[in-house]
């Protein structure tokens, strides 16, 4: 992590804090601020910038109740998470008193190490992601700065209404797992401190704990990986992360990360692909090709319908079965509307699209085609019969470098 995250240790007891800082200090880039009371705490805020703050409800003069709600007004302290501390009020009372004030977690004295670390090192870990996520952002914006600056290439500035609606899923997607986290870790804090704890409710936890995580960061990569490949376009196109994978299973997790913004639409995903297709390429361009196809039908395909459905199917290929030369092709298929001829050709266009001032940017096929040829190493070509289907057939080597 490149920045430490602050935290703000906020007890009367001074035995409290020490132990407090002993624990924390397990963790990597942790700073931590003491404050001995409500008022001091309130005091430091305006001195630091803190990521964390943990308070003791029970303290002389301003109790944590009382000073969690004065930094609810402030604005520059309300988005900071309170985990409070307490060894007296644990009913249930007190604990939805906390939620209520702002509080994300209650602890209960003694802490026990692990929970208390985890805890922590889970906010830790969210900050990180959403510094990525506003420096990717950031990133974006500035990028519009010296587009709109350049009349030559004024017409990029449509790439930043397109960047906004593509994070609109992977971001989506995160909120939804994050915040499903969050309920399930209230829960599970609810059941221990109701003495109702069973080993089956922590192992379910666990385990739908670890898909929930996988989804929220599978997906903020994505937002990061989509802000990169909108620079493209205007830049050197940049390294990419090369390793071997199953194709059938980045696919469907693709898909599977694609849904939920789909839920309750009518459309139906068909993948036909073979398990054990082994590649040596890079799975996340493919995504982003998946992803831009599969947005492009919806889009396009299947405008002003109440129906639709997008197939992917893939077969593998030798070119030379003496040196096992292979590539693999993808076919992606909708029942839409199609194309008409005259647009056939200008698919791949940059800044083409028939929905200039209704959302549509013009760079999305624009940027599948230049992943496809160049990073990947392959080809792309679109069919299409007019009122019935249009089919992107991609043609990639299963190891990237080889010739196809």
């Amino acid at each position: 992590m490149a920045e430490r995250f602050m935290i703000l240790a906020v007890d009367d007891n001074q035995g409290n804090r020490f132990l407090l800082n002993e624990l924390l200090s397990r963790l990597p880039d942790v700073g931590v601020i003491e404050a001995a009371s409500g008022e001091e705490a309130l005091l430091r805020t305006v001195e630091y910038d803190f990521q964390l703050i943990l308070l003791d409800v029970q303290m002389p003069n301003m109790d944590g109740y009382e000073t969690a709600r004065l930094l609810q007004m402030t604005a520059r302290t309300r988005d900071i998470p309170i985990i409070f501390l307490t060894a007296v009020f644990k009913s249930e009372e007190f604990i939805k008193r906390g939620y209520a004030l702002g509080a994300v977690d209650y602890l209960t004295k003694p802490l026990d190490d692990n929970i208390f670390l985890n805890r922590v090192r889970h906010y830790q870990h969210l900050q990180d992601r959403e510094n990525r996520l506003m420096v990717a952002l950031t990133d974006m914006q500035s990028m519009q700065e010296n587009l709109l600056q350049s009349e030559k290439l004024s017409a990029l500035g449509a790439m930043v209404a397109g960047v906004s609606h593509e994070l609109n899923t992977p971001l989506g997607n995160s909120k939804l797992a994050v915040s499903t986290l969050y309920d399930r870790l209230s829960d599970l804090n609810k059941n221990y401190l109701g003495g109702t704890m069973k080993r089956s409710t922590i192992e379910g936890f666990l385990k739908e704990s670890m898909d929930i995580v996988v989804l929220a960061n599978r997906s903020i990569e994505r937002a990061l990986n989509l802000v990169t490949n909108f620079k493209q376009v205007a830049i050197d196109q940049t390294s990419e992360q090369r390793r071997h994978f199953d194709l059938a299973t980045v696919v469907n997790e693709t898909i599977t990360t694609l849904k939920p913004s789909y839920k309750y639409e009518p459309w139906k995903f068909i993948i036909d692909i073979p398990d054990g297709i082994a590649m040596d390429s890079f799975p996340g361009p493919l995504e982003q090709i998946v992803i831009n196809l599969i947005q492009n039908s919806i889009r396009h395909g299947f405008e002003g319908r109440n129906h639709g459905s997008i197939t992917i199917s893939a077969k593998l290929e030798n070119d030379d079965p003496a040196t096992k030369n292979q590539h693999v092709v993808i076919e992606f298929t909708d029942d839409g509307v199609g194309i008409t001829p005259e647009n056939l050709s200008r698919v791949f266009d940059p800044f083409f699209t028939t929905q200039l001032g209704r959302g549509g940017s013009g760079i999305g096929l624009n940027i599948t085609h230049r992943i496809a040829t160049s990073l990947l190493g392959g080809t792309i070509r679109v069919e299409s019969k007019q009122g019935e289907w249009t089919r992107f057939v991609l043609t990639i080597p299963t190891k990237v470098g080889t010739v196809i």
